[in-house]
C-alpha cells in the first residue's frame, strides 16, 4: 500500500486511501478515535516513518479512523490549501508527526501527539491507548490565569480559527525549515 504523494488530505476507506474535499482543515466530527499522520515529502525522517505507518494502517483500520495530511513542507511549501490550514489548525511543527484524538458528540475533546520516527510498539500502543489516557487526564490543565491562548471550538468554524492562529502565531514571524534522518521543524523566530 503506498502512501499518497500528491498534497491533500487523505482517509483510509476500504483498502486504499481517498483523497478527501474538505473547506478548511481536517476536523472530524464522527465519534471515535481518529489518527492523523502528519507527512511532509520532502521529510527524510518521514520516509523513515512510513513502513512503520503502512503496517499500523494495514492493522488498524478497522479499529481507528485513518488519515494522512500531506504536504511538501508543512503550511509553507502546500498546494492544497486545506491540508495546509490542517498543519496549522493542529499547530504541527515538526514531521513526522501522528495526532490521536478522541471525538465526542462530533466535537474533538481530547487530542496527544507524538513526534519522531516512532517504532511499532509505540505507534499502536499511543493510538489505541488514547481513549485510556484520557479518562485518566486531569480535566483542568489550564495552568495561571492569562497563560496560553483561549480559541472557542463550540462554533464549529475551523477555518475562522486557522486564521486566528495564523495571526497568533506565525503571522510576522520568520520562519525557517531545519531538516535531519529524525524529521523536520519549523522554527518560528
Amino acid at each position: 500500500m503506498d502512501l499518497p504523494e500528491e498534497d491533500g488530505i487523505y482517509s483510509y476507506v476500504g483498502g486504499r486511501w481517498q483523497r478527501l474535499s474538505v473547506e478548511g482543515p481536517l476536523v472530524p466530527e464522527t465519534d471515535g478515535i481518529h489518527v492523523i499522520y502528519f507527512r511532509n515529502s520532502k521529510c527524510p525522517g518521514c520516509r523513515s516513518f512510513d513502513g512503520v505507518w503502512r503496517e499500523f494502517v494495514q492493522m488498524h483500520y478497522s479499529v481507528v479512523n485513518i488519515f494522512v495530511i500531506q504536504c511538501k513542507s508543512f503550511f509553507v511549501e502546500c498546494s492544497d490549501s486545506s491540508a495546509s490550514d490542517t498543519f496549522v489548525f493542529y499547530l504541527v511543527f515538526e514531521t513526522p508527526q501522528v495526532v490521536a484524538l478522541v471525538v465526542e458528540s462530533g466535537y474533538p475533546v481530547y487530542i496527544e501527539r507524538e513526534v519522531g520516527v516512532l517504532d511499532a510498539e509505540t505507534l499502536r500502543s499511543f493510538v489505541l491507548g488514547v481513549r485510556e489516557r484520557m479518562s485518566t487526564a486531569p480535566l483542568d490543565e489550564s495552568g495561571e490565569e492569562g497563560e496560553g491562548i483561549y480559541i472557542d471550538i463550540s462554533t464549529k468554524n475551523w477555518k475562522k480559527i486557522v486564521e486566528q492562529l495564523k495571526k497568533l502565531v506565525i503571522e510576522g514571524k520568520a520562519l525557517r525549515e531545519l531538516c535531519d534522518e529524525r524529521g523536520c521543524k519549523i522554527v518560528v523566530g
